[in-house]
């Protein structure tokens, strides 16, 4: 079972419109309403790789009741703890003409430490041995970074398998309580480190030493993220390079969600880190072709693997 922590769920408004003109009335093109947050969109891309996924966060109001509609209808498990606050509503505007892709995120609700309390006790009763306990996105900022660290502990204790997909002080609460897999972006990476310059940009070679020095705080496989250039894996045998193939980049927005559900729905079926990366690769690409973000209604895995090459940067 995959178990997808996304704390910060949204509605996301995702919209086509020409080039913006700030000031005037402009009209989109089309728009798109779907579960947001990169929780639903990890667990909803699972369901469509043929995983099984239940989903735990936060929802309350008008928007968290047309939310679990929506993921019911997808067919992702509910298991999100009712809360007082309503949930957010968040707007992506996609320019094609100006290749230019805006998120507006509102911020995340007040959440209580009675509602944590039972948001933390559902994981616990539901997490289990061979699970993948998966924490993507943001937390709502009423909701400490330490909790991060609970359902670390909460998965490592029940013999889960924990990875993590988040940032800021977060990721760094994460970091030191070591789950079983860190993925990251090359800046996020850099930052951990205490990297004077983040935006340096390192060859996937110097990265690799990075990556390494980061398994050496007990993380088993760390995962880096390269955008349009793929991503790499470091494992107990090395670092190896998946190459993303050449698209047309239609919305760029939640691909590293996609990425997240086909590298964790790959290891869930039982394959190794390395090709499970390549099977990620293959998802976040096709993500980008597309305006929601999902995989396309005409996704189809085998014949992205093909386009896409596995090479070693550093053996172990």
């Amino acid at each position: 079972m995959i178990r997808v922590v996304g704390a910060n769920p949204a509605m996301d408004r995702i919209s086509t419109w020409p080039p913006l003109r700030l000031g005037r009335v402009n009209r989109a093109a089309q728009v798109s309403v779907v579960p947001g947050g990169k929780g639903f969109n990890v667990a909803r891309a699972a369901l469509r790789l043929g995983a099984s996924a239940t989903a735990y966060g936060f929802l309350g109001g008008d928007v968290g009741e047309s939310l679990r509609a929506l993921i019911a209808a997808d067919g992702v498990e509910d298991r999100h703890t009712t809360i007082s606050a309503g949930t957010r509503v968040c707007f992506v505007v996609v320019e094609p003409d100006a290749e230019r892709t805006t998120v507006l995120n509102e911020p995340g609700p007040a959440v209580t430490e009675a509602e944590i309390g039972r948001f933390l006790d559902d994981i616990r009763a539901d997490a289990a041995v061979g699970d993948l306990l998966v924490i993507s996105g943001s937390l709502p900022d009423s909701v400490p970074a330490s909790v991060v660290a609970e359902i670390l502990d909460i998965g490592r204790e029940a013999g889960s398998r924990t990875v993590v997909d988040i940032h800021s002080e977060s990721l760094r609460v994460a970091f030191a309580s070591r789950p079983w897999m860190l993925k990251c972006n090359r800046r996020e990476l850099l930052e951990l480190l205490g990297t004077p310059d983040p935006d340096a940009p390192l060859r996937p070679a110097e990265l690799a030493v990075e990556m390494q020095r980061i398994r050496g705080h007990g993380i088993e496989v760390v995962v880096v993220t390269l955008g349009a250039e793929g991503a790499l894996l470091a494992d107990a045998d090395g670092v190896v390079h998946a190459v993303a193939p050449s698209i047309t980049e239609i919305n760029p927005t939640g691909s590293g969600d996609l990425f997240l559900a086909g590298l964790t729905v790959g290891i869930e079926q039982g394959l190794a880190a390395r090709d499970a990366l390549v099977r990620g690769v293959a998802c976040g690409t096709a993500g980008a072709t597309h305006l929601p973000p999902e995989l396309p209604p005409d996704f189809r895995l085998d014949s992205w693997l093909t386009d896409i090459a596995l090479d070693v940067v550093a053996e172990a």
